[in-house]
């Protein structure tokens, strides 16, 4: 049996390399980290006035004390004395200058004053103006720009920070400004570093940002940084930087990883704080901003679906690597995902999601809610209610399409790649005892309360006919389609093949499908519903053979990712090259997967304050909504799934009290690497 399966999965890899594009060959890459230290960590109270690195060492001057770092802790230093104050020196510059910066270079000493910039020879000060007609970007550069800060790089160039972002000048000339049309996040500047890889630091009122490469990145609240005020920067040797904030010290740096030795990472981050008996999903961290103190378990509205995409991503990594781990991992959560229909106790209804009232007593789960209710026709009842299988066990219900898409989305993926022949038994029985209830209500989910659950509807009279329904026709029209033809592939049956075939000659279900990408305003998007289409795209592409339907479908494929193309999301360009065969932007994909935080803790996140953004607001009843006109790169928004809205400008929470599981990185690539386009080079 094990060889049937494995020819299976052999034989379905050959059929997708062979319609997928050239994989792209990934090798290391500098992933980000940041450590942060706060009083906590033994800094003492106070502004910090000074920062050096000596040797690799960082030192802080606090309250005219002298501070280092001594394995995870600071403390006042023993071997670094004095101050290293730069000469602050007023003699020769008009009475009462302030002076906010100096600089040497080899013409001498420079100084940016609240009265302009001077360079100083002995006792003479020299003022360099700026041209007054010089102008840039349309803002006039002159005296009143406010200079902050002064640094010079090893061409003997000297740089001034302003309130209108960085100025140049050899003493004899004025170089443009850089500023938020160069990209530059925010232009407020406090303080200027450089590195010997050519890198510029640029320290703000409002975090730090970073050229390297030629691309600016951006340094934002506690996922890199205790403060935003940036006081100093100082470049280690190795490239790293230090930096004092106004609320501690942050040591920014990279490391060679591969993106095989990123997914160990999030793996062991996902099986040790968010598999709750195989159910996978986020968690409340005891303590926040601290993983290692432990985690609170999360019983959420999307138990099913998050499982289903965590089977997927395992089944996909087992097809790439036939790791034993991964087999087990999607079993155990697969097995877990058929719990969900098995304790429902109604034929073929998955729950939401079942928490163990044991788990609730031990405080090992959080979302159940006894009096939560759920709205039927003239009245409400509660969501939750005892299974009839189990009593010790409780299930929540009103299962919505998102929860049913993720279950025949890992039904496939996992029958398909890992499933040894026991397991594909359970799945088909359980794919034909929810097809059948499906058929057997009139295409739509019935659960615990006798009538049609709130979104699990997919019926003609409502989808086509059904005003209410517009909006949901094109999307629902595709997942039941989606249903039938998963079902009729695993299970053989071919009253799920004549009901798609009703659905489509009758019904025109498959011409919906064209246009289940609504071209709404911004305000409107469901991102949760992209996320369903493109699992729902996969799936019947997988399975669907006839040309002239595949080619309907491929041009829904191609109208959506058309509109999604812009966020670069792995898992929507991994989709669209595993089908179409056509270029996929595969490249933005791998700098997302890159870029994705090594954390995953939920911190707060903004864009609304940037300079190289712009925000559009709309007005109207209700609360305000605003969103960015471009999407932000992963390590520099909120952590989201696949369902989430990138243009959010804001989000998070300051003090990091939950993470989220890796499965939204994870089912991308392993996607990618089971479909060959990508392939690992550790070299």
């Amino acid at each position: 049996m094990r060889i049937l399966a494995l020819l299976a999965t052999v034989s379905l890899l050959a059929a997708v390399s062979t319609a997928s594009p050239a994989a792209i060959v990934t090798g290391r890459f500098p992933q980000r980290l940041s450590h942060r230290y706060t009083m906590a960590d033994g800094l003492p109270p106070g502004e910090i006035t000074h920062l050096t690195v000596v040797s690799g060492q960082p030192y802080v001057w606090v309250n005219d004390r002298i501070y280092t770092l001594t394995g995870s802790r600071w403390a006042p230093s023993t071997t670094l004395l004095g101050r290293p104050f730069a000469d602050v020196s007023t003699e020769g510059l008009p009475r009462g200058a302030k002076v906010r910066s100096t600089a040497f270079s080899s013409k001498g000493k420079w100084a940016a004053t609240d009265q302009g910039v001077f360079r100083l020879d002995g006792r003479k000060a020299s003022r360099v103006p700026f041209p007054q007609k010089y102008l840039t970007r349309q803002r006039p550069v002159n005296a009143d720009a406010e200079l902050t800060c002064a640094a010079v790089d090893s061409t003997g160039t000297v740089w001034f920070g302003s309130n209108v972002g960085l100025f140049a000048t050899d003493g004899a000339d004025w170089w443009n400004v850089i500023d938020r049309e160069d990209g530059l996040p925010y232009e407020e500047v406090t303080c200027i570093a450089f590195g010997k890889d050519g890198d510029l630091w640029v320290g703000t009122t409002q975090g730090v940002c970073r050229q390297t490469g030629g691309e600016w990145e951006y340094y934002w609240g506690p996922r890199w940084l205790p403060g935003n005020r940036i006081l100093s920067i100082e470049v280690a040797g190795d490239g790293s930087a230090w930096v004092a904030s106004d609320r501690g010290v942050a040591h920014l740096y990279s490391k060679p990883i591969t993106l095989a030795e990123k997914s160990a990472h999030y793996q062991a981050i996902t099986e040790q704080r968010h598999n709750r008996r195989g159910y996978v999903t986020g968690s409340r961290l005891r303590t926040p901003g601290k993983p290692e103190a432990g985690v609170v378990f999360e019983a959420s509205d999307n138990d099913g679906l998050w499982t289903a995409l965590y089977v997927a991503a395992q089944s996909f990594r087992y097809a790439a690597t036939q790791e034993p781990a991964a087999r087990e991992q999607a079993k155990r959560s697969m097995h877990a995902m058929l719990d969900l229909v098995r304790y429902s106790g109604i034929p073929g209804y998955p729950a939401r999601a079942v928490v163990t009232r044991g788990e609730l007593a031990r405080g090992e789960a959080d979302g159940y809610d006894a009096n939560e209710t759920v709205r039927v026709p003239g009245e409400t009842e509660k969501i939750w209610y005892p299974s009839p299988v189990d009593p010790e066990v409780l299930c929540k219900g009103d299962t919505s399409s998102d929860e049913l898409d993720g279950h025949y989305f890992a039904w496939l993926t996992y029958y398909e790649l890992a499933a040894d022949e026991a397991d594909r038994k359970a799945v088909r029985e359980t794919v034909a005892a929810v097809t059948d209830h499906l058929l057997k209500h009139d295409l739509t989910l019935v659960g615990h309360t006798g009538r049609k659950t709130r979104w699990g509807v997919y019926s003609p009279k409502y989808i086509n006919d059904d005003p209410v329904w517009w909006m949901e026709r094109g999307l629902n029209s595709l997942s039941m389609l989606a249903y039938l033809k998963v079902a009729h592939h695993i299970t053989g049956h071919a009253r799920f093949q004549e009901e798609a075939r009703t659905l489509t000659q009758k019904h025109h279900y498959l011409l919906n499908t064209v246009t289940q990408k609504l071209a709404e305003p911004w305000w409107d998007v469901n991102h949760s519903d992209d996320e369903m289409a493109f699992m729902m795209l996969y799936a019947i592409l997988r399975v669907e053979k006839d040309p002239d339907s595949r080619r309907v479908l491929l041009q829904s494929l191609e109208r959506s990712w058309r509109v999604e193309r812009p966020e670069a999301s792995p898992f929507f360009n991994f989709v669209y090259g595993a089908h179409s065969g056509r270029p996929y932007d595969g490249e933005a994909a791998v700098t997302t997967l890159r870029d994705w935080p090594w954390e995953l803790i939920e911190w707060e996140t903004r864009g609304t304050h940037r300079h190289d953004v712009q925000v559009v607001t709309r007005r109207g009843p209700g609360r305000a909504q605003s969103q960015l006109t471009r999407a932000l790169p992963a390590s520099e928004r909120r952590l989201m799934r696949w369902n989430g809205n990138p243009y959010q400008a804001d989000g998070g929470t300051p003090d990091g009290r939950s993470e989220e599981d890796g499965t939204a990185w994870l089912i991308s690539y392993w996607m990618g690497r089971c479909h060959g386009l990508l392939r690992e080079d550790a070299r």
